[in-house]
């Protein structure tokens, strides 16, 4: 398991696995309870007192944690992955499904920048 997230993060793997099934299919999975709450609650968890969470928030903030942890992870590998093959001799249709790769990154990166902005200010506030 170690082995298999390592060479995911030092972009050793195809970039159908990094995107399709390191991404996609295991965003369908992380990001199932994400789409069962609006965005309001998710903003009042991250935004309450860290002093004043209770169990379901504390879940809610280990799960966001994971999520963010997964989004980091994710990223780096396909966007190495994606380099790769487009440096690499692979044929024509790595090469576009990497710049593709690349363009989604890019586009969910800017769409979840103010999640991770939300989560910074979380992390601020329980260091303090």
């Amino acid at each position: 398991m170690l082995a298999y997230l390592k060479s995911h993060w030092r972009g050793q793997q195809t970039i159908s696995r990094s995107f399709v099934i390191n991404g996609f299919l295991t965003l369908l999975f992380l990001g199932a309870p994400l789409a069962t709450q609006p965005i309001e609650v998710w903003e009042q968890i991250i935004l309450d007192p860290p002093l004043t969470l209770n169990l379901t928030n504390v879940l809610s903030v280990a799960y966001l944690s994971v999520f963010a942890a997964w989004l980091g992870w994710f990223a780096v590998g396909t966007a190495r992955s994606a380099v790769r093959t487009l440096t690499g001799g692979y044929g024509i249709a790595s090469k576009v499904l990497a710049i593709i790769a690349l363009l989604i990154l890019a586009a969910m990166l800017v769409v979840l920048a103010h999640d991770l902005r939300m989560l910074a200010r979380w992390s601020r506030g329980v260091a303090a």
